[in-house]
């Protein structure tokens, strides 16, 4: 859970005999946690923490003259909290430092793009700021603070769907399934190779949702292997990936009966759209990056709730419900899901232009009926890095054969 997003501005205070006593000076803090308050913050984050926060967006950079800003995320050695920061210095180098506090079992990687969002708004309001010094900036400010906690809520409560998009739009887990995909790891090795892409990677928090899912057991191993002649005993809690995912698309046929009763001369126009897209459509030859895109689009709480509502029915583009706050550009969310392919515009003879989901976002989940030549190989080869041991291999093919005839329902 979100406790609260803080922003700050860095202010030298020069003193007498050129003295400077550095402050971080409240513009606004937002609170979710009700057990704190502009009074008692320094419990939620001290000041020690700030200033080493305020270090890390700057360390390296000292000599920058100018504008530039940036992101770091860590955790807070005096609270048992971590953080999620955005750092703009303007072109008069004024400094702000805007905190988002989170529990340390939150997933902040998902948040990202949100907290983004909310610093390209804070980059204009802060100059503004600088500006003309007004209460309805920084009343403006506090707003979007709030909004952003009001995002990260929503974003918090994940569908079966939006667990599934956390998979694909993470470079960690995308690595994790592609790992699996060959032979059953370590959780110990999985986090040495996922250290090649970020630090500190929490493997447990990783792996949630492939749990959540049914998608991948852990068990702990025990056994005897040989490297270098020598034989040793070795355990550890190892993964396997007992079914498999893609996040296909599909026409929506609900949608398409609804607009063939109802709007018949709108029907071949947009069977022409589907026919269009679906025939050069391969689920299994998607490009990565284009799933990374859509992924993200679900994990975002306003197009998300477009998409859903685009599921139920279809719209006159002028008369879309107003089901976007007021600080949501929901011009840009149809645009993003228009261009994702997940919508699309069509025109009847009035030439007046209707909204219509084009294409199903479809998690499949398939048995990996491929690891069986994997798992023989893995255990045959001479190759110290690629060979697993005969007690792994027993237990990948078992817990196979216990889970192929499981469904999971998404």
């Amino acid at each position: 859970m979100i406790q609260g997003i803080l922003a700050f501005q860095f202010i030298l205070n020069p003193g007498e005999g050129g003295i400077l006593e550095p402050e971080f000076k409240p513009i606004r803090l937002a609170f979710n946690n009700k057990e704190f308050n502009q009074n008692n913050y320094s419990q939620l984050i001290d000041q020690t923490d700030i200033f080493g926060i305020f270090y890390q967006h700057t360390t390296g950079i000292s000599t920058a003259i100018g504008e530039f800003s940036n992101y770091y995320m860590g955790r807070l050695k005096n609270t048992p909290y971590k953080v999620l920061s955005f750092f703009r210095q303007d072109h008069a180098e004024n400094q702000f430092l805007t905190i988002c506090v989170f529990n340390l079992d939150d997933d902040v990687e998902i948040f990202e793009e949100l907290v983004k969002n909310l610093g390209e708004k804070l980059e204009s309001l802060y100059h503004e700021l600088m500006r003309r010094k007004s209460l309805e900036i920084i009343e403006e400010i506090e707003s979007e603070l709030k909004f952003a906690i009001f995002q990260i809520n929503r974003l918090s409560e994940l569908d079966k769907l939006q667990k599934i998009a956390l998979i694909f739009q993470s470079e960690e887990r995308l690595k994790i399934l592609e790992l699996l995909r060959e032979k059953p790891y370590s959780k110990k090795d999985i986090k040495n190779i996922l250290e090649t892409i970020k630090p500190n990677p929490n493997v447990d928090l990783l792996i949630q949702p492939f749990l959540e899912l049914n998608l991948i057991r852990r068990d702990w191993i025990k056994g005897e292997t040989r490297k270098r002649t020598v034989d040793f005993q070795f355990q550890g809690e190892y993964l396997f990936l007992t079914k498999d995912i893609v996040l296909g698309r599909l026409p929506n046929k609900e949608i398409m009966e609804r607009i063939k009763e109802t709007k018949p001369d709108l029907y071949p126009l947009y069977e022409e759209k589907l026919s269009e897209f679906f025939k050069d459509y391969d689920v299994m030859d998607q490009p990565l990056d284009e799933i990374k895109e859509l992924a993200s689009a679900l994990l975002n709480p306003d197009c998300f709730d477009f998409y859903t509502l685009m599921m139920s029915s279809y719209y006159p583009l002028e008369k879309l419900p107003k089901i976007f706050s007021d600080f949501v550009d929901s011009e840009f969310i149809v645009n993003t899901m228009e261009n994702l392919k997940v919508i699309t515009k069509v025109k009847d003879k009035e030439q007046k232009e209707w909204v219509i989901l084009l294409t199903e976002i479809k998690p499949l989940v398939v048995f990996p009926e491929y690891l069986l030549n994997k798992l023989k190989d893995a255990f045959l080869t001479e190759k110290t890095e690629e060979k697993i041991t005969y007690e792994i291999a027993k237990k990948a093919l078992d817990l196979l054969e216990v889970t192929y005839n499981e469904k999971v329902e998404i």
